[in-house]
């Protein structure tokens, strides 16, 4: 097993070589329907494998295919040579994998940590269906506050004698919200959204504090995403991270300079 979780194989493998990766302490019992019987393929047209469910056979030989064992479908396979991937493919029902035309050399062979991650065990409001609304619901709750504080400054600030001399004018109470009071309060409501849209934009703790690691993609958000490829598992990719970075703040940027112009517009 490599540093972060990931599967390695022990030996160096040839560019023509077939081989057998066995797992263990997986459930037979949640092996996707479309997975087909084990075989270990035979030598030749490339790197061939097999990566199978070592468990219920008849007999059940430890790292042999048995009969009655089958093949693990969809897992993400990695040729990796010197520390870098070389290639990558997926197994098909039957757990086979093939990766043609590697030059000559040895390699290694590596199934990634992702694709044993526990699954979610916790509670059903925190699984993949109701995480996003628990997320969305929890910053709601903390914006609130905010938003309120500045709306109820903007209605402070408002003058009574236009609200009264509506009124005398024989305006109903929807007509002096809708052509007195929030005219006068959209500079307020334009600061309220503009903020939280810079906000949103850049939220990050809520989405790595509430969502269990194994949901997590479900609710994933550019800012976190930030941090995940650039200091994930492995070391991370800092120059994809860098780039995500700069994708975020040019997301950003124009709520930014809106809200600049607006301030300086009204300090003159």
């Amino acid at each position: 097993m490599g540093p972060d979780g990931a599967l390695v194989t022990v030996g160096p493998v040839g560019a023509q070589d077939a081989i057998g990766l066995p797992i263990t302490g997986f459930d037979p019992a949640n092996l996707p329907e479309r997975a087909a019987a084990a075989e270990l393929p035979e030598r030749g047209g490339g790197l061939r494998g097999l990566v199978w469910l070592d468990v219920g056979g008849t007999p059940d030989r430890t790292g042999e295919v048995d009969a009655g064992e089958r093949g693990m479908p969809g897992l993400a396979v990695e040729v990796v040579r010197d520390g870098r991937v070389v290639a990558a493919v997926t197994t098909g029902d039957d757990g086979r994998f093939t990766v043609p035309d590697l030059a000559d050399g040895h390699y290694a062979v590596r199934l990634p940590a992702d694709s044993f991650a526990q699954p979610f065990r916790g509670l059903t409001w925190l699984g993949p269906v109701l995480v996003t609304p628990v997320v969305i619901s929890a910053w709601l709750w903390i914006m609130t506050g905010f938003a309120m504080t500045l709306i109820v400054a903007g209605l402070a600030s408002i003058p009574r004698d236009t609200l009264e001399a509506a009124r005398v004018d024989g305006a109903t109470e929807w007509q002096v919200f809708r052509r007195v009071t929030v005219p006068q309060l959209s500079p307020v409501l334009l600061v309220v959204f503009v903020t939280l849209v810079i906000n949103v934009l850049k939220v990050f703790d809520l989405v790595f504090v509430i969502a269990p690691g194994s949901v997590q993609e479900e609710a994933n958000v550019l800012a976190l995403q930030v941090w995940q490829v650039a200091f994930g598992a492995g070391g991370g990719d800092q120059g994809l991270g860098s780039a995500l970075a700069v994708l975020l703040f040019l997301l950003v940027l124009p709520a930014m300079v809106f809200n600049i112009r607006r301030f300086r517009g009204d300090r003159s």
